[in-house]
């Protein structure tokens, strides 16, 4: 059997790694199966086979934006199941419907987006949570993003609206405990009050509404106020009992919205935060490989915010890349990774291999990619 192509810091290694990552996501594939396409993680039989995170949608969105190619009849697997609404199907970007939508028009398949959103918007939308992963910030995020690319003033309508409800909603600093999840509102990207800067950095960008930066300070400074300093410098999120430095609930998501908000306003604060961060993304040690809680997510803070024109250049995300080869596993001849806890391959985003894969497009593609929303260059 040939080795396996394992990653490295190199533009030449970057095709036949994407390549063999592709070929095991796809080897993987049951497309006669109704309740998902690919392996993940179990959460996608309690939220769904189609969402962004840990289904379909998140899966060919990673093969087509890292050049892994477009294939046709998982996308009609997709396109005929988006529009059934199941008693497990959510309204949310990572966990539902809008991820499905924002990746079916992302596909081309811009007229069955639409029919999912008017689904979506069918529903009682304005009373879901305000954070990215399932509720109004990803939303307005993904609203405002189809409202440009289908020109349909009623979404941008709606994005605004779901800002208003998030901002209505903030609070103020003090107002959030010192520690994250368990009985407490969890910090972070995906469940935090970062996915609420996120939509908030994104709105100022589109109006110039200083107001929205305002509102995106104070959300970082609630997160901020959740995160400890270790020893070495190292800034993460204080769960208590435990800190995370991880993209999902940990400091790595903090670190990349901090960069994008410092590109429109200087703070001391969020810079010394952001040097903080960047320690704590590189350790050695990461027990992980997924993009929300592993080394893949650390990667992707690194190459998203490296100075480096070419981030595989940079020494902290070159050490990431070859330490990714750790974590590697051979799934008919091709790389893979395992999911949570190590306890079977994933090949879906939050988890498993194609969030890995995006990692490496990040760091090592010649048209860097991101999740949606997090590219320096804007919105999209």
């Amino acid at each position: 059997m040939a080795a396996l192509p394992l990653p490295v810091p190199r533009q030449d290694g970057w095709a036949r790694t994407r390549d063999s990552l592709a070929s095991a996501i796809l080897a993987s594939a049951t497309p006669d199966r109704d309740d998902r396409l690919f392996p993940g993680d179990i959460e996608q039989f309690n939220t769904g086979g189609l969402n962004f995170a840990h289904g379909a949608a998140g899966v060919l969105y990673a093969l087509d934006v890292t050049g892994a190619g477009r294939f046709p009849q998982h996308e009609q697997w997709l396109l005929d199941r988006a529009m059934r609404m199941d008693r497990r199907a959510r309204l949310g970007f990572y966990d539902g419907l809008h991820g499905v939508a924002h990746v079916l028009d992302h596909l081309g398949h811009r007229a069955a987006a639409l029919r999912v959103i008017e689904l979506c918007m069918a529903e009682a939308w304005e009373k879901l949570g305000t954070d990215l992963l399932s509720g109004l910030s990803g939303l307005a995020l993904n609203f405002a993003h189809l409202s440009d690319t289908t020109g349909e003033s009623a979404l941008r309508d709606a994005a605004f609206r779901a800002a208003d409800l998030v901002s209505g909603r903030l609070g103020g600093v003090d107002e959030v405990p010192e520690t994250s999840g368990g009985r407490n509102p969890h910090a972070g990207l995906m469940r935090g009050s970062t996915g609420p800067a996120l939509m908030f950095i994104r709105l100022y960008e589109r109006t110039r509404d200083e107001a929205f930066l305002d509102l995106a300070a104070t959300a970082l400074r609630q997160d901020l106020r959740r995160c400890l300093t270790r020893g070495d410098g190292a800034l993460h999120v204080n769960e208590g009992w435990r800190s995370m430095p991880y993209l999902a609930t940990g400091s790595a998501g903090l670190g990349i919205v901090l960069d994008l908000f410092l590109a429109h306003r200087e703070d001391e604060q969020f810079r010394t935060a952001a040097a903080g961060i960047r320690i704590s993304s590189q350790s050695e040690h990461y027990i992980l490989s997924g993009l929300f809680n592993g080394r893949a997510g650390i990667l992707q803070h690194l190459a998203s915010t490296s100075p480096h024109p070419r981030p595989a250049d940079d020494p902290d995300v070159a050490a990431q890349i070859t330490a990714l080869s750790r974590h590697a596993l051979s799934y008919q001849g091709h790389l893979a990774y395992p999911g949570e806890q190590l306890l079977r391959l994933s090949m879906d985003v939050a988890t498993g291999s194609a969030g890995v894969l995006l990692a490496l497009g990040t760091a090592l593609g010649e048209d860097p990619v991101h999740l949606p929303f997090l590219s320096r260059a804007g919105s999209a």
